[in-house]
């Protein structure tokens, strides 16, 4: 066993997110965590990484395990390459390489017989281990991670500080992987990858020796890489062997089960309750009567079932146009200082549901950026029909003031809103009670990416431009995105990495890699 965790607890913010919950991690479990937005999943990996202390339980690695965890907001050293940092993955070896060349260097230098023998004998045992470690494959290991997460595109002499936050976090998954722990514990690790690393990143984990847990809301790669899962839901932690689709199954049956075990309870209960009420006044009657008591008494008493699916109900405010060409983009290079790409030329009508595609890294927040007026074109031109208007979803989650509630937020964009209104456009995102008045930087990824969602749905346009939408969102949510946006009858320009999405929504797909080729 790698990991117990026994009587779990927390509560966040009034929240109670685990009540005593138990679970305990074996050598070759492949698990994901699922649940949805705001049930402690990222809580849950920062416990575990020891980055927050619960209320209460026992949390108890095995000693002889090396563990990898993600850390998001590490700080590292900014002056240093990126290349530079990946060696650091192999201090230990480094650290025996200059031993095995000290050793090298007494044995040069040395004439006694006996010391000789005990010094080739101590070179000959370095060496051994460095070639366990795979330690001569080092710069070659690197360069093969580093390319399947798509690191090198960065340039491996680029200095960190050079960075951007996703990137930053790639290259730090990079190092985490060629640490090669026992177990890894990863949150939303292919939020910052698109589909082919995402691609490498399953061939990666398919192969790995080890444990590891990780927090996806991406079915279709926990449906690739997991033969565990856990459901966090209720304040329980609940396991389930096989992967995603196994689960969604064996879940259904139990709460299938329950709900007739729960039926079957009420209808006893009821039927002893209706005997001992009509019966324990009369004296021929009461003793058994009391009977009934005593085993109504006995009786477990079920919990009604309960469900965690909360929906939200998207309705894109929608503002019509008058022209059928939408946008006509002409030799636009795009970029902060100077062109990152060859000049694009395309056009779409009005309608379209344009996939904006690439690897990480390439311009596809840049080519969004220089749409919506944020960034102003290198060179070249492109123009949206007159009477466009647009409503842009951020793929950060950057706040004027995170300090600041939902409500506070619609609120200051929206003064002639009543509060009755906020709350109801809250609600249809699932952001209801509470989470309408907590702090935005309190509420979890998904609340967050909700509160989003809300706003773009309150702006009236006719063109939406979503970076990243799906991120962090849970499987619910996300359906009902895909569902709102099909039916939206105006343009939408988007970027996902999740292949599903994309080939559900988009009828026209413009991949900036083509232009590298051109």
């Amino acid at each position: 066993m790698l990991l117990s965790v026994e009587n779990l607890s927390m509560t966040y913010d009034k929240k109670t997110l685990y009540s005593n919950a138990s679970f305990r991690v074996f050598k070759n479990d492949k698990i994901g965590i699922v649940g949805q937005n705001g049930v402690g999943k990222s809580t849950l990996i920062e416990i575990l990484g020891q980055k927050i202390i619960p209320d209460s339980g026992d949390i108890v690695f095995d000693k002889n395990i090396k563990v990898g965890y993600l850390d998001q907001y590490l700080k590292v050293d900014k002056k240093i390459s990126i290349m530079d940092y990946l060696k650091s993955a192999f201090k230990k070896e480094l650290e025996d390489a200059k031993r095995l060349e000290e050793v090298n260097k007494e044995i040069a230098e040395t004439k006694d017989k006996e010391a000789l023998t005990k010094l080739v004998n101590k070179a000959t045992a370095i060496r051994e281990e460095l070639e366990r470690a795979d330690f001569y494959a080092m710069e070659s290991n690197i360069m093969r991670v580093a390319s399947g997460l798509g690191v090198t595109n960065y340039g491996m002499n680029t200095m960190l500080g050079n960075l951007s936050g996703g990137q930053k976090i790639k290259v730090i998954l990079a190092k985490l992987l060629l640490e090669n722990p026992d177990l890894i514990i990863l949150d939303e690790p292919t939020n910052f990858l698109d589909t082919s690393h995402v691609d490498w990143l399953v061939k990666y984990l398919k192969e790995y020796k080890g444990t590891f847990l990780i927090v996806s809301h991406n079915q279709e790669f926990l449906d690739d890489v997991v033969n565990v899962i856990f459901d966090i839901e209720f304040g329980k932690i609940t396991r389930y062997r096989g992967n995603y689709q196994t689960y969604l199954v064996k879940k259904a049956m139990m709460m299938e089960n329950y709900e007739r075990q729960y039926a079957s309870n009420q209808k006893e209960r009821a039927k002893l309750e209706e005997y001992i009420q009509k019966n324990k006044a009369r004296a021929s009657t009461a003793n058994m009567a009391k009977s009934r008591q005593k085993k109504l008494d006995k009786m477990e008493v079920l919990e009604k079932p309960k469900s965690s699916n909360t929906k939200i109900y998207l309705n894109f405010n929608y503002q019509s146009i008058s022209s059928h060409k939408f946008l006509e983009v002409n030799d636009l290079e795009i970029g902060y200082y100077s062109s990152l790409l060859p000049p694009m030329s395309f056009e779409i009508k009005s309608g379209t549901k344009l996939a904006v595609g690439g690897f990480n890294g390439i311009g596809k927040t840049t080519l969004l950026k220089t749409l919506i007026g944020e960034l102003k074109p290198i060179t070249g031109s492109f123009s949206f029909v007159e009477d466009a208007k647009i409503a842009y979803y951020e793929q950060d989650h950057n706040w004027d003031n995170p300090k600041e509630s939902a409500m506070q937020l619609i609120s200051n964009l929206y003064p002639q809103m009543s509060e009755k209104e906020i709350r109801s456009v809250l609600a249809r995102c699932a952001i209801t009670g509470g989470l309408a008045l907590q702090p935005l930087e309190t509420l979890s990824g998904g609340e967050q990416s909700k509160v989003k969602l809300c706003l773009v749905m309150l702006k009236k346009a006719n063109v939406l431009i979503l970076d990243e939408p799906t991120n962090h969102l849970d499987s619910l949510a996300k359906e009902s995105l895909l569902e709102s946006l099909q039916k939206y009858p105006g343009t939408v320009i988007f970027v996902s990495h999740e292949r599903d999405f994309v080939e559900k929504l988009a009828t026209q797909v413009f991949n900036i890699e083509d232009l590298l080729t051109a």
